[in-house]
């Protein structure tokens, strides 16, 4: 019992030394822990408070601007990324990489090319240019600053262009050039961007570059008007921006080195001041463009149709005929003045037109309609003289050949159009009157104005009067095109 009693005693004593050793190690490591966790807690603390008291760098108020929503994407990796999945996507808006859909780029830089007065020719004798802003000149290896107040004429013997290109750039975005004494639409135009002086044989060049969304904020206001409804303008700006990604893809300025030109012969540009509503319609299109099986629609518009839509045939000289005398008042143009005109020439006008275009055809003894487009313009024409016979080719080159230079052109509501240099449209059919059984002249009954290709600006107004939106007003004309 008593040894029993001892080895109790001990077992007890042990437990007791056991229970004071964990109660030693738990104390000595808490206090440990507790010491780390205080350290930890006061580095973060710290760090906060400097990260109040440091200035913000240019990563964190672009991360508060993020944050705020007033800044779009900056990282340029993600941008190259957004763009090449822009590149990729398909018709229905899936990523199909491999792809050869052709892109529209964002923003890209367009150079126009100035015509002289009246857009008579592309090379000047010289140029004078006053800036808004101070501005920058840059020849050769050379630079040099210029106030504002200080005009700048330059002539083909100017040491400016002694290595044959001056650029002439503002200083600042808003910075406008201007060119007094330039006749265009209205007075002393100016211009956005940076300007080329070039020096060629012939004379000088002048080229605006500019972005292509600042260039057509003064296109839409010259080839419609900024009065017509906003929807109607939206049309418009995507038309405008489709076809001046195709001629920057085309490369028919390559001549002068430019994309355009700011004439007819391109679309025109800058004739009449930029306008606030116009520069809604492109804010409000940015960046869309017309497709069709992956490539950008060369998007021609014109003035007014005579009522022919996609899905009609008239190519055949008794349907057009018809088309043209029956009452057609649904059509969205209908009241426009040059929705139907009509054009007398006598025999004696046909026989001089004809011998100015090529001498030695003798008195006219009559004309031909040989064949037509699907949408009723005449594509062959022919004038039958006494020695030889004149044939032609294309709506442009029978409107010219028939200049109504010397007679009226009475429109629909009784007005009349005299010394134009182009017949109003190749949608006409011929009637021949006779006196005492002779030929006296012909009548031209004929629609619209413009080449009848595209989108009818006149039709855009009033699909828009009506109610309708852009993409259907652009799908009218263009048939099943992507917009976007």
């Amino acid at each position: 019992m008593k040894d029993d009693n001892t080895f109790g005693k001990i077992l007890i004593l042990s437990g007791c030394i056991m229970a004071f050793l964990l109660l030693c190690f738990y104390d000595t490591y808490k206090k440990k822990g507790d010491d780390v966790l205080n350290k930890l807690q006061e580095t973060i603390q710290t760090d906060l408070a400097k990260q109040k008291e440091a200035p913000e760098t240019n990563e964190t108020k672009t991360a508060k601007k993020k944050s705020d929503g007033k800044e779009k994407e900056s990282n340029q990796q993600a941008a190259d990324e957004q763009k090449q999945a822009k590149e990729e996507e398909t018709q229905d808006g899936q990523a199909a990489p491999g792809d050869t859909q052709t892109a529209a780029p964002e923003n890209p830089l367009i150079r126009v090319l100035i015509k002289t007065d009246d857009y008579a020719g592309e090379y000047h004798s010289s140029v004078t240019l006053q800036c808004s802003s101070d501005y920058v000149l840059q020849y050769g290896e050379a630079t040099e600053e210029h106030p504002s107040s200080e005009p700048l004429t330059i002539t083909g013997d100017s040491p400016y262009l002694s290595n044959g290109v001056l650029r002439i750039q503002p200083k600042g975005e808003d910075g406008e050039i201007t060119l007094p004494g330039l006749k265009r639409g209205y007075e002393n135009p100016s211009y956005l961007g940076n300007f080329e002086i070039v020096k060629r044989d012939a004379g000088l060049l002048v080229i605006n570059e500019l972005p292509l969304e600042t260039y057509l904020c003064s296109v839409v206001p010259s080839e419609m008007p900024a009065a017509y409804p906003l929807e109607s303008l939206k049309v418009q700006a995507i038309c405008a921006r489709s076809y001046a990604l195709k001629q920057m893809q085309n490369g028919r300025g390559a001549e002068f080195d430019v994309d355009v030109d700011d004439s007819v012969s391109y679309q025109v540009y800058n004739n009449q001041k930029r306008d606030e509503r116009a520069t809604e319609a492109v804010n409000a299109t940015a960046g869309e463009v017309m497709r069709s099986n992956g490539e950008i629609v060369d998007a021609l518009y014109y003035s007014t149709s005579c009522g022919v839509n996609l899905s009609q045939d008239l190519s055949q000289e008794t349907v057009f005929a018809s088309f043209m005398t029956t009452d057609n008042h649904t059509a969205y143009e209908a009241t426009e003045p040059w929705y139907r005109w009509k054009a007398v020439f006598t025999v004696d006008e046909l026989t001089r037109l004809a011998n100015a275009w090529q001498p030695g055809t003798g008195n006219v003894t009559s004309l031909s309609i040989d064949s037509r487009e699907t949408n009723g313009a005449i594509a062959k024409f022919t004038v039958q003289g006494e020695n030889q016979n004149i044939s032609v080719e294309g709506e442009y080159t029978v409107r010219k050949l028939l200049s109504p230079a010397n007679i009226a052109v009475v429109e629909q509501d009784g007005s009349e159009a005299t010394g134009m240099s182009l017949l109003p449209s190749a949608f006409f059919y011929l009637t021949p009157n006779y006196e005492n059984d002779a030929l006296v002249s012909y009548t031209l009954t004929g629609g619209g104005y413009g080449h009848g290709k595209g989108m009818s600006q006149n039709g855009a107004r009033h699909m828009a009067d009506a109610g309708m939106g852009y993409e259907e007003i652009l799908k009218y004309f263009y048939g099943d095109v992507q917009i976007g």
